[in-house]
């Protein structure tokens, strides 16, 4: 048999116990003292170091480090290593020149008496609470109490629809600088996150609004045009939503419920108090006037795309009426468009929004434009307003089946130009009507300001009575002194000698009365004035005539 010897796993020399236990204090070590404890520190150190291996794979780490010791040691109940953390830098050890197996930090001296020499920190400042803005309508102002961060990267949206292109300069051509007249390159706008979510959230709902959203989309889509025209800080979002409204109705031009929204969005913005409309409305208009007189706005012909068209009419009347005196030139541009379209062989559905545009933009438009036009446009829309012929049942059945569809094809288009036909009478007449009910209005308002002026020019004010202006100036004194003489003599009560009775005049008119105007009373009771009707007593209320 071969006896199996005891291994030796002691790797903690007993000298390095003499060196610790010198530095301890404790002296010489007796015999066997040393060899005892370099064994027990070995076995302390591999459980330590067995349990801080578990550590660093529970923490899911290849690298043992200091943490993993100390977390160790607190499971042991021991006190952990002080000055050796995670993160801190790394220590350089020196080897003593008495025992090369002994090493120290090398630290750095410090003078205590430049220490005590040196100039004392300022205090740190009292802390206190102070007020500041957060944001200001949506933009962090650069103040030192709002650090400015900078955000990873952030993905720049593009220039604003109509903005010019920079011209390649001749440094990126590999020549000389460019010309101090060239054109500045543009320059890329950063949004805050927050408004350019809202942008996303907004142009989202918009895309979505169709045929098939659902009763909660479009109570969001109510919700949200409703803040874009109450909401402040949105100043910044103008150029994104006049790119966006621009290619959406360009790439859109036969989706009906997308263009209803997009009119929407545009009111909702040129409504808000908040929002610097002005410098857009040259980007703005085209979309409204596409929206008004194109000529197809709908994939079927059976949609109901005359309501978009009132729509943008109303759209474009009131900015007209918010902005036309801030832009005087602005009507009459939109004016000889409309006027253009109207006169131009054009279909009926744009002949419609450009009078329905007109009309919008009141009565003096449409005397301007569609009144001296009117004769030559009812010879041109009277043919159409005649009902198409009906189809023969007994002729399409003869016909071979591609020449059955085209008949059939012809009769319902003619149909719909009958129906566009009456459709665009309707508006000539409203327009026509409200230009005509405007005239009479104004004429009728002018005939009873000149009556009430001659009526009241026709009576003058002398010596506290009112008389009658007839051509005679002799004879009205002398009838006006004559007048107010009997109104005296009247008012003190006297006595008649023919009847004896006491005489009460009479409630005297604040205008002339009807039987004076027709001329079939001559009292001058019935002719006084306001002045008689001062000073005559015993007269009620009631008595009093107008």
């Amino acid at each position: 048999r071969t006896s199996i010897m005891p291994r030796d796993y002691s790797h903690v020399p007993e000298e390095s116990i003499d060196a610790i236990a010198s530095s301890l204090g404790c002296g010489a070590l007796g015999k066997g003292v040393a060899s005892a404890l370099a064994s027990d520190v070995e076995y302390r150190l591999r459980q330590v170091f067995q349990d801080a291996i578990k550590c660093m794979r529970h923490s899911k780490r290849t690298t043992l480090g200091a943490e993993d010791v100390n977390s160790a040691l607190r499971l042991r109940a021991c006190e952990p290593l002080y000055g050796f953390g995670a993160g801190t830098s790394d220590y350089e050890f020196k080897q003593t020149n008495e025992d090369p197996e002994v090493f120290f930090v090398d630290e750095e001296e410090i003078d205590l008496r430049e220490l005590l020499t040196k100039k004392l920190p300022k205090p740190p400042i009292e802390v206190n609470l102070v007020p500041h803005w957060l944001a200001i309508e949506g933009v962090q102002p650069a103040i030192p109490e709002n650090p400015m961060a900078v955000p990873p990267e952030p993905k720049p949206l593009g220039a604003p629809y109509g903005a010019k292109r920079p011209r390649p300069s001749a440094k990126e051509e590999g020549g000389a600088d460019p010309d101090a007249g060239g054109l500045l390159p543009v320059v890329s706008h950063v949004l805050p996150r927050e408004l350019q979510f809202y942008f996303d959230k907004v142009t989202a709902l918009i895309r979505g609004a169709g045929a098939g959203a659902t009763d909660e989309e479009m109570k969001m889509l109510e919700t949200a045009l409703k803040s874009l025209s109450t909401d402040v800080g949105l100043h910044n979002l103008m150029p994104y939503f006049t790119q966006f409204i621009t290619e959406e109705t360009t790439q859109n031009l036969r989706d009906l419920p997308r263009l209803r929204v997009l009119i929407q969005t545009i009111r909702a913005l040129i409504s808000n108090p908040d929002i610097n409309v002005e410098l857009y409305l040259h980007q703005l208009m085209p979309s409204v006037v596409t929206c008004m007189v194109a000529k197809r706005l709908c994939q079927s012909l059976d949609e109901d795309h005359w309501s978009l068209r009132d729509d943008a009419a109303a759209t474009i009347a009131f900015i007209c009426s918010r902005f036309g005196d801030a832009y005087p030139s602005i009507q009459p541009r939109i004016t000889r468009t409309l006027l253009q379209a109207l006169l131009t062989t054009k279909p009926l559905p744009t002949h419609y929004g450009a009078i329905k545009g007109l009309h919008a933009l009141g009565p003096n438009v449409v005397r301007e434009t569609i009144m001296p036009n009117l004769r030559a446009y009812l010879n041109t829309l009277e043919p159409l307003l005649e009902p198409p012929s009906a189809v023969n049942q007994s002729e399409l059945k003869a016909m071979n089946e591609e020449d059955r569809n085209t008949a059939i094809a012809k009769a319902k288009l003619a149909t719909i130009r009958h129906d566009d036909a009456i459709r665009t009478m309707g508006a000539l007449q409203d327009a026509v009507g409200a230009c005509v009910r405007a005239e009479v209005g104004s004429a009728e308002d002018r005939a009873r300001d000149e009556r009430l002026k001659d009526q009241l020019m026709r009576w003058t004010r002398q010596n506290g009575s009112y008389i009658k202006e007839s051509g005679n100036g002799d004879a009205d004194l002398a009838e006006a002194a004559k007048t107010k003489a009997k109104f005296a003599a009247k008012s003190k009560g006297v006595v008649d000698g023919a009847k004896g009775n006491t005489v009460v005049p009479k409630a005297a008119p604040l205008v002339r009365s009807r039987r004076s105007r027709r001329g079939t009373s001559e009292d001058p009771d019935e002719t006084m004035g306001d002045a008689g009707a001062a000073h005559a007593p015993n007269v009620t209320v009631a008595e009093t005539h107008i």
